[in-house]
Parts: C-alpha cells; sequence; structure tokens
C-alpha cells in the first residue's frame, strides 16, 4: 500500500520539478538572448566626416588634418523591456526609460559617450528595422514576445546615435582650465575634463610661477563668493618654447581615457588623458613608466631554525 500511495505522489513532484527546471531554462535563455543584444547590439556606423573612411596614424601632435574626428553616426538596435504603461505610446516611453538616460554617459556597448539620438522606430528583428518610424519601409505591425509570467514584454528597438568616441591617436581641442607645475587641465567642448601628465608636456615649455598667488588676505565672505581675483588663484603658468603664455584653445593628442557608467545618485563621467609630446617622445616616455613598474624579484630568504 505505501508503494501504490507514494508513487502517484512521487510522479507528481517529480512533474513539477521537470516544469520549474524547463521554466529556469527559458528564463535563463531569455536573459542571454537580452544580454547579447546589450552587450554587442546591430550597429551600422559612419563618422560625420563623410570624406575620410579610415583614420591614418597619426604623425604628429599638431599634424591633425588627417585625423579622424572623434564624433561617430551610429545606427544600433537593442532588444528592450516594454512596460505595460507604455503600451499605447510604445516608442515614446522606450526612449524616455532606456535611451534617454543614456545622453552625456559612456555607454560601453556603444564604445562612446551618447550626445544625442534621433529617429526611434520598432521593428520585429533588427535586421528588418525600417529607415524611420513613419518611412515606407516600416512595418504595419511589430510585435512585442511576452514570455510567461514576465509583466514586461520584449522588442527591437533601433536608434540613430550621435556619439563621441575619444580613441587614442585622435588629436582634438580643450580650452585650458587649469595649471600647475605637475598637471596641465583643460576643458573639452564646453563639458569633458582632461588632463595632461607634467611629463607628457614639452621639455621646452617652462613652468613660471606667479609670486603674487598668496599676496594679500582675503576675508571668509570672498571665499565663499568667490571674489578672488583670477591671478591670484593660480599659482603660476606655463610658457611655450616661443616665450608664449600658454592658455586659451590648446591641441593634444588622445592617450587614453576613463570612464565610470551612471547610477542612480551620480551620473557617469568620462574624463580623457592626453599627451603634447611627439609620437617618439611619447613612446619613450611609455617605455620608461614600463621598466619603472618592474618590481624586482624578492631574493628568497631561508628559514631560521629555532
Amino acid at each position: 500500500m505505501s508503494t501504490e500511495t507514494n508513487t502517484p505522489k512521487s510522479g507528481k513532484t517529480k512533474k513539477i520539478k521537470e516544469e520549474k527546471s524547463a521554466k529556469k531554462r527559458r528564463h535563463a535563455e531569455q536573459d542571454e538572448e537580452e544580454q547579447a543584444s546589450a552587450s554587442a547590439p546591430a550597429t551600422q556606423e559612419t563618422t560625420l566626416d563623410q570624406g575620410l573612411a579610415k583614420r591614418p596614424r597619426i604623425q604628429s601632435p599638431v599634424a591633425d588634418s588627417t585625423s579622424t574626428p572623434p564624433f561617430v553616426k551610429q545606427t544600433s538596435s537593442f532588444y528592450l523591456p516594454l512596460s505595460p504603461i507604455y503600451h499605447a505610446f510604445p516608442v515614446d516611453g522606450l526612449c524616455a526609460e532606456h535611451i534617454s538616460p543614456l545622453l552625456l554617459t559612456y555607454h560601453p556597448p556603444l564604445r562612446g559617450v551618447v550626445l544625442s539620438y534621433s529617429n526611434p522606430r520598432l521593428s520585429n528583428t533588427p535586421a528588418n528595422a525600417p529607415s524611420s518610424r513613419d518611412g515606407p519601409d516600416a512595418e504595419p505591425i511589430v510585435l512585442a514576445k511576452s514570455i510567461d509570467e514576465y509583466a514586461v514584454s520584449f522588442v527591437w528597438l533601433t536608434v540613430d546615435f550621435v556619439l563621441l568616441r575619444p580613441t587614442p591617436g585622435a588629436v582634438i581641442e580643450g580650452y585650458v582650465s587649469l595649471q600647475n607645475e605637475s598637471y596641465l587641465g583643460l576643458v573639452c567642448w564646453n563639458f569633458f575634463n582632461a588632463g595632461v601628465d607634467r611629463k607628457r608636456i614639452p621639455s621646452n615649455w617652462r613652468w613660471v610661477p606667479n609670486h603674487n598667488a598668496n599676496a594679500g588676505t582675503k576675508s571668509a565672505t570672498d571665499w565663499m563668493r568667490g571674489l578672488r581675483n583670477k591671478s591670484d588663484e593660480s599659482s603660476g603658468h606655463y610658457v611655450d618654447e616661443n616665450g608664449k603664455k600658454v592658455e586659451g584653445k590648446v591641441k593634444f593628442t588622445v592617450k587614453d581615457f576613463e570612464s565610470a557608467p551612471s547610477t542612480e545618485r551620480e551620473r557617469g563621467f568620462l574624463s580623457i588623458e592626453g599627451t603634447l609630446l611627439s609620437p617618439e617622445d611619447d613612446r619613450a616616455y611609455d617605455k620608461e613608466l614600463k621598466a619603472a613598474r618592474k618590481v624586482p624579484k624578492k631574493k628568497r630568504v631561508p628559514a631560521l631554525h629555532v
């Protein structure tokens, strides 16, 4: 009797476990598909300067006439979840929830900073994405995919992006915002910060200290209101090989860049590391850094026997 009683129960439990495992597999496959779509979206990119198809090798920091601009126009498709509240206006809802928060932040799948986007449109697959939302090639009906008990449905959204992609070797411009003996700070396009380390500043540039930097006393009110004299704020400035003060617009070569993703409290940022050296001097300095980072192996100390 015990065997006959437990057999149906055991079969029912086994069936429930199989259904749960199959559901988990479906969810796992769906998550992998979403991650693959987000990490490697279907893209089609062109530079904003159509006359240059490929960026040549930079030979000089000032020879920027042959360098490709860091701005890129790219078309990408994303497989995104659509909340039920946006079913009446899916395109606007997807843009508000997923695309607009990317503005002025570095997005790794796009490999650049999103400056703007336009022409969002839906499609059943990224390969069949129309040229515009109301274009003649637009699909009459786009179906979103609903999976099991998921509250959201999934659909392909194709968007045209304008990206800032500061590739190493590109020559860009920035305005001097900070100078000290070890660092030259720049602001690019009135938004992004860039910096040049002292070792990457030409050796024929000279630092001129400001002897009046600490002259005079200022009240706490002046400090709080930021009414200090600009000349008193700076500890000095650089002069180039011609004895001219370094100020205003400066051209430099992108060496590398650092980005941080956006969080709930803080917006992501992009910081560009630049160089003012020639390619030969820059490679020589890189070799010095590499040699300095090599740590000598510690000698093995024999154990003491007590």
